[in-house]
């Protein structure tokens, strides 16, 4: 059974004429929708009905002239449409409703185009029926998708920027209440300021692809991503690199946490490439300084090859520590200057400890022998006074790798 089962017939159809009557028509198909996937407030709403009732007879009186000439919909139907269709879009109502409304038209035209043209010399007319019929539906059905996909992007690109200045704002800490106001978000007490890094998508490096065309669309599939998260809403500023998120922070730290992980988990299939974050819980007044904080935890999970995932403070808290500016670091990162003038023990220093001192991975990254590592090893323990293999000569060693990890004055600062 459909929606339109019972319409043709001598109380609605206007006598004697074979014109349907429009009007009649329209209220009984748009009685019978389903209009379930739009929201409770808005199927009471007067312009919804309206909307339906002016597609349905548009489509209706559209299809019937245009068989009644063997010409295509006009166009003005079309343009109707797809100014219906961008209304809906503006107001977040769905499109299959529609597209429903627009098929709904057609089945109940169908047998006045058919019946017209059913004559006995109709095989020839049947067919050119069917081919009217199908024309309709293309052009209607396009107008429609046409229409709602152009306010789609149209608000889609405004409310991107929209986001984005806001995000910027409150990463400067120059938000204000208009601000807010204008991208309809209220802003939550605590946020999680995450800073994430996105690794290349293996296409990236395809020399048969463009590889700026696979970054952009890996950076779509996570925006995406992050608008399906549930609950109040995510605020990023992302590049194909990556850049900024802050999730809105739970009362309960733990379930938060998890929360943040499942979404970085996520994303990273959505990227369908590695992606590595840090994070730093901050109240919405704070950001600028916890987003600096949460960058500087990821160039140190990424700088120490740590791996793709989500990093928190207390994961890197003692290579944070290490490498904040002070008498402390100056002391550490002195311990390895003896060694400036043989880079090659300095690489040496480098592998050991990204193969978690283990002399055999470190041969294979230098491309050595394991041999070589040892006397490369020896040298340093001479030059340094830090014997690799007595525990505490080794943590001072490994602090003083830690520590020259960044520049004097690049703590601090924004990566």
């Amino acid at each position: 059974m459909t929606v339109t089962d019972g319409i043709a017939n001598p109380g609605i159809s206007a006598e004697g004429h074979g014109v349907p009557n429009y009007p009649a028509l329209s209220r009984k198909i748009v009685d019978g929708l389903d209009l379930s996937a739009v929201a409770d407030g808005a199927r009471s709403d007067p312009g919804v009905r309206g909307d339906l009732l002016t597609v349905v007879r548009c489509c209706m009186e559209a299809i019937v002239t245009a068989a009644a000439a063997d010409e295509r919909v006009p166009d003005r139907t079309a343009t109707r449409l797809e100014t219906i269709a961008a209304r809906w879009a503006d107001r977040d109502l769905p499109v299959e409703t529609i597209q429903h409304a627009v098929h709904a038209a057609a089945e109940a035209v169908t047998e006045s185009v058919v019946g017209a043209r059913a004559r006995p010399d109709g095989a020839a007319r049947l067919y050119g029926a069917g081919v009217v019929l199908i024309e309709a539906l293309r052009t209607l059905s396009t107008a429609v998708a046409r229409g709602y996909a152009h306010e789609v992007r149209a608000m889609t690109g405004e409310r991107r920027v929209a986001s984005q200045t806001l995000v910027s704002a409150l990463l400067t800490g120059r938000v204000d209440s208009i601000m807010v106001r204008r991208n309809e978000v209220e802003l939550a007490e605590t946020y999680l300021v995450v800073a994430v890094a996105l690794g290349a998508h293996s296409d990236e490096h395809d020399p048969r692809l463009d590889g700026g065309v696979v970054a952009r669309r890996k950076l779509r599939r996570v925006q995406a991503e992050l608008a399906r998260e549930p609950g109040p809403r995510v605020l990023a500023l992302l590049s194909v690199d990556g850049g900024t998120a802050l999730v809105p922070a739970s009362a309960d730290a733990e379930a938060a946490d998890e929360r943040l992980a499942a979404l970085i988990d996520r994303l990273a299939c959505a990227a369908e490439a590695p992606v590595t974050a840090a994070f730093v819980s901050s109240p919405n007044d704070r950001i600028p300084r916890a987003a600096d904080r949460a960058h500087q935890l990821l160039d140190l999970a990424l700088r120490l090859d740590r791996g793709p995932g989500l990093y928190r403070f207390r994961d890197l808290a003692c290579e944070y520590q290490l490498v904040q500016p002070g008498p402390a670091n100056r002391h550490l990162r002195s311990l390895l200057d003896p060694l400036q003038d043989e880079p090659e023990l300095v690489d040496t220093v480098d592998a050991f400890f990204a193969s978690q001192c283990k002399r055999e991975s470190a041969a294979r990254r230098l491309g050595i022998s394991v041999s070589a590592v040892r006397r490369r090893l020896d040298r340093i323990a001479a030059l340094t006074g830090l014997n690799p293999d007595a525990p505490t000569d080794l943590w001072y060693l490994r602090a003083s790798f830690v520590a020259r990890m960044f520049e004097p004055g690049q703590v601090g600062s924004v990566l």
